[in-house]
């Protein structure tokens, strides 16, 4: 198993959050700087790539760099640890938000370009949280958010550019044009069979070094966790990607199961100095 896994983008900063979410416990522990170049080269990032990768979190304020004689630690900064924290909230209750009465959520922003990291960051929870966009400035998701959007805009510090909605569709909304200008569902289904296809075989324990663990354990949580940008989680009536998504958490949470051990405790060895 490699980070050629056609399911993700396997990019260093992306693989960084993945390994940090998953394995580093607890998540305020300083984590070695040649560890993680040695992690993100079984990935095929090179050690040049791999330390630009740690300086571009620093720069971004997710992480801090601190040197112990010769060795570099990081450790994970206050925001870096509540994206962490919404983020495995958003994996483990993929799929079991659907709300019968749908009420939706919308947010308009009016961010302008001066503003452009603040905007970037926002979108991209937004879309992490299966929200579709409506039109320049407007988001819309199916499920009611308002509590953990709020608490994204107090987090950025935008609450002077962002409005939230708490509303209710009129009308029959899955026969209607709107899901299809939000979401493209029919790729949403598509998704959820390869990575059954893909990691099915994996339900049941085998024969794997742990380092084949780790890595076979990191893609797949980088793989199901791309399924958070692009999924609104319909009540299961309005789409038919509802049943291949039921499957793929089968699939997950029983691969899972038995992999994260051994990932985790060859992630800790590689964490010894």
């Amino acid at each position: 198993m490699h980070a050629d896994d056609d399911l993700i983008e396997a990019q260093p900063q992306n693989l960084l959050m993945a390994i940090f979410g998953a394995y580093l416990q607890p998540h305020t522990a300083p984590v070695w700087s040649g560890g993680l170049v040695t992690a993100l080269g079984y990935f095929g990032v090179a050690p040049t790539a791999a330390r630009v990768a740690l300086a571009r979190l620093v720069q971004r304020g997710l992480a801090e760099r601190h040197r112990e004689g010769r060795f570099v630690n990081y450790t994970l900064s206050e925001r870096c640890l509540h994206l962490l924290d919404d983020s495995e909230k958003r994996i483990s209750k993929l799929g079991e938000r659907s709300d019968p009465t749908v009420t939706w959520t919308l947010v308009w922003h009016t961010l302008p370009d001066s503003r452009k990291v603040e905007r970037s960051n926002f979108v991209k929870q937004l879309r992490f949280h299966g929200f579709g966009q409506m039109q320049d400035g407007m988001w819309a998701s199916p499920q009611d958010y308002v509590a953990e959007v709020a608490d994204l805009v107090d987090t950025l510090g935008i609450g002077d550019a962002v409005t939230i909605f708490r509303a209710a569709p009129f009308g029959d909304v899955a026969s209607g044009p709107l899901l299809g200008h939000l979401w493209d569902l029919d790729e949403v289904a598509e998704r959820y069979r390869r990575f059954v296809d893909r990691y099915r075989d994996l339900t049941r324990p085998r024969e794997m070094s742990p380092r084949q663990a780790f890595v076979t354990c990191t893609v797949m949580l980088e793989a199901f966790r791309a399924f958070a940008n692009i999924d609104p989680e319909l009540p299961e009536l309005w789409s038919r990607h509802a049943g291949a998504r039921k499957e793929a958490i089968v699939v997950f949470r029983e691969a899972l199961g038995w992999l994260k051990e051994p990932a985790t405790a060859h992630f800790q060895e590689l964490m010894r100095a």
